[in-house]
């Protein structure tokens, strides 16, 4: 009799293992539905700074009173990753200059799945300068499966501003830390990232740069695979420091979109920050 109950124990947990399974088979599976929407929570990311300390109201205050002036209605979190980070609504790490940027995006695509893509939610993403490489880690980590990554991430749109997807010389000038050498032009960390990653959902990237900026060219701003680059001309005033909190106005700018294919001029464009939001906004007619 107590054999009989045992398998009988062990049989129901074979079927209640097999149900929990599918469950999260079948909760994996439902990948929301890409749309034109401004409901969607928005993560802002950082970048590098000199003293290791951020204060994420001054940072991206601007940025994130313009967008719910346009419509934004999804909740905005901001990303502090550095020990002085100070104001900001999600800290995936608190440490200094000695954490290399793979380990950032392996905890921020940690974050997302966690608050988010596990519960089949998909959010957008708006990065400046370093703080682009750790989102793209963040994607390619996880389509990799590499160890210690999530499972899937629903990321839909991101958004880089003045990031240096090909390496900068500026901030190996700045400092040799660990987060200075991934930045630099050639080191392994650039080479082995994947330029366009995707998350399940799929991933429309939008990279801006500007000719003004001193730190990181627009060259190596925008100059990798995706949906749409921007670049602002020489004498817009865009600067590496100014392009997160420039939210109107309008700029000469050059901009290239995968639809089109070619790069076309106009001198009345949008302010980095408006620009941004429509990108994250409009995918579709982006």
């Amino acid at each position: 009799m107590k054999r009989n109950l045992a398998t009988l124990c062990i049989a129901l947990g074979v079927v209640i293992a097999a149900i929990v399974g599918l469950a999260g088979i079948s909760q994996a599976a439902a990948t929301p539905r890409r749309a034109d929407s401004s409901n969607e929570p928005v993560y802002f990311v950082h970048g590098w700074q000199i003293n290791s300390s951020v204060n994420c109201n001054n940072y991206w205050g601007a940025a994130m009173r313009e967008m719910r002036a346009w419509g934004w209605t999804g909740p905005q979190h901001t990303v502090g990753f550095y020990a002085g980070d100070t104001n900001c609504g999600i800290a995936i790490n608190r440490g200094d200059q000695s954490v290399g940027l793979k380990e950032l995006g392996k905890k921020l695509a940690n974050e997302i799945y966690h608050r988010y893509s596990k519960r089949g939610k998909s959010v957008d993403v708006l990065a400046h300068s370093m703080g682009g490489l750790i989102i793209r880690a963040a994607l390619a980590g996880t389509a990799a499966r590499e160890r210690g990554f999530p499972p899937y991430l629903y990321v839909e749109d991101v958004v880089t501003l003045s990031t240096p997807h090909q390496g900068s010389a500026g901030f190996t000038r700045l400092c040799r830390t660990v987060q200075c050498n991934d930045m630099a032009g050639g080191s392994t960390f650039l080479r082995t990232l994947k330029a366009n990653p995707q998350s399940k959902q799929g991933t429309d990237w939008t990279m801006i740069g500007s000719d003004d900026d001193q730190v990181v060219s627009a060259d190596s701003a925008t100059n990798i695979s995706g949906g749409h680059r921007v670049i602002y001309r020489d004498g817009a005033d865009i600067s590496h420091g100014n392009i997160t909190d420039t939210v109107r106005g309008s700029y000469k700018q050059k901009y290239w979109n995968a639809a089109d294919r070619r790069w076309r001029e106009t001198n009345s464009g949008a302010a980095p920050i408006r620009a941004a939001s429509n990108a994250l906004h409009a995918w579709s007619k982006w």
